[in-house]
């Protein structure tokens, strides 16, 4: 579990390294980093899982104590990345002056200023949608809709990615110690990655901007999670079997 969390942090600082680059501040990374990090962290469950195994062995207990974990983590993953890096990205664009008062109109980008933008688009319609930055009043509501559920459907991916890995540690035991290796990353890597494309196809596109309404926001945000659903179910029915034959 170590490497993974390590993993998460170097990458993260490579990814967004230096901070002080060009017009960038301190405060803004600190909110690259704060969002990336919650993103990641569901993702980092499925490790998190296997090292479970190591500890518990393949007992009922290893369920519950899963979930504790999970649900801590997912937690933890939903408040940095819906209320503090929200927050971090609204202060900094504070500094950047008046000509960010039309994309600060609603207030951080919390569920509480989402909201207050989706009444506010709900109530005065545009004459066109767009996803522009600068023009949060022109949002579509299905997008503003899909902002208030993603973060909480990549909080419930982590608690399926840790069932995963449970799963997948128990699946993978018969194996030889590198082939038990090389199958759980594939396994653990390959689910996080099709979700992940699944997450990004049904995100804001096209369909979204035609009258705001084409197609439903919470449905898109909820969708990926038919494939770690499933996952479960299929991991799930082959360590039954290797279990009773």
């Amino acid at each position: 579990m170590l490497p993974w969390l390590l993993l998460l942090v170097v990458g993260n600082l490579f990814l967004i390294w230096p901070p002080l680059e060009g017009d960038a501040t301190l405060l803004r990374w600190t909110w690259m980093f704060t969002a990336h990090t919650a993103f990641v962290l569901p993702f980092v469950l499925f490790a998190a899982g296997v090292a479970l195994t190591r500890r518990l062995g393949y007992s009922r207990q290893i369920f519950r104590v899963g979930a504790l974990v999970g649900i801590s983590v997912v937690a933890a993953s939903y408040l940095l990345g819906s209320w503090l890096a929200p927050e971090l990205d609204d202060r900094y664009l504070a500094t950047l002056g008046i000509e960010m008062e039309d994309t600060r109109r609603f207030g951080a980008r919390t569920p509480v200023g989402v909201v207050r933008n989706l009444r506010f688009v709900e109530a005065n319609p545009p004459e066109e949608y767009g996803l522009r930055a600068s023009t949060p009043h022109r949002f579509p509501p299905n997008v503003l809709r899909w902002a208030l559920h993603s973060p909480v459907a990549v909080a419930v991916f982590g608690l399926f990615n840790v069932v995963i890995g449970i799963l997948s540690a128990e699946l993978t035991i018969a194996l030889a110690r590198g082939s038990r290796r090389n199958a759980r990353i594939v396994i653990g890597v390959l689910g996080g990655m099709a979700f992940y494309g699944c997450y990004l196809l049904a995100g804001p596109m096209e369909p979204f901007l035609q009258d705001g309404t084409t197609r439903s926001g919470v449905a898109s945000a909820w969708a990926p999670l038919v494939l770690p659903a499933a996952e479960c179910l299929i991991l799930g029915y082959l360590v039954r079997r290797r279990r009773y034959g």
